[in-house]
């Protein structure tokens, strides 16, 4: 048989196994980024005092387009950690995983350490950190299963923009008293 014409056969525990990891790697990128975005809602856009008053070069994204991008963002990594973890598990070779939660657990604090802290400076130190986290993901991902590194590629696209836009708004915002260092 061809191999489009094999049929996998997959038990109802290991069906229900799948189905409760993909759960678990959906809730903690897409719950993860949506508690994120709830804890700092008045931190960014136009309910923010603070980031309103900060300059912005012209190139600045609405603030309405982050959220829908964060959520397909969000989905593709999820996916992606899936599509690993069915090939590695968690313990077979734990380190590719290890690397996706790391580079998640940075994801997360640049947004406490952007809006909260309201600190472009640190803000645009952690997001190179991120950044370096997430090409590490990539290529470890890459060794599990090849095609598993293009889902986090526009992720790596846009933390780069952002880390632009970070960088750019510090440079733009020294001086503000709105803007602590």
């Amino acid at each position: 048989k061809q191999w489009y014409q094999r049929r996998v056969r997959v038990s109802k525990k290991e069906l229900l196994l799948n189905i409760i990891v993909l759960a678990f790697f959906l809730i903690l990128c897409m719950g993860g980024g949506g508690a994120m975005g709830a804890v700092t809602a008045d931190s960014f856009g136009d309910k923010s005092e603070w980031y309103r008053n900060i300059t912005k070069p012209d190139w600045n994204p609405p603030s309405a387009v982050f959220g829908p991008v964060w959520s397909i963002l969000y989905l593709l990594m999820a996916g992606a950690a899936f599509i690993v973890w069915r090939n590695t598990g968690f313990c077979e070779q734990p380190i590719p995983l290890t690397v996706f939660f790391i580079q998640l657990a940075f994801n997360f604090a640049w947004v406490l350490i952007f809006g909260v802290a309201r600190s472009l400076l640190w803000s645009g130190i952690e997001i190179i950190v991120l950044w370096i986290a997430i090409v590490a993901t990539m290529v470890l991902f890459y060794t599990v299963k090849k095609w598993t590194c293009v889902p986090l590629f526009p992720y790596l696209v846009w933390v780069t923009f952002a880390a632009v836009l970070n960088w750019t708004l510090w440079q733009m915002n020294k001086d503000n008293p709105y803007i602590h260092t």
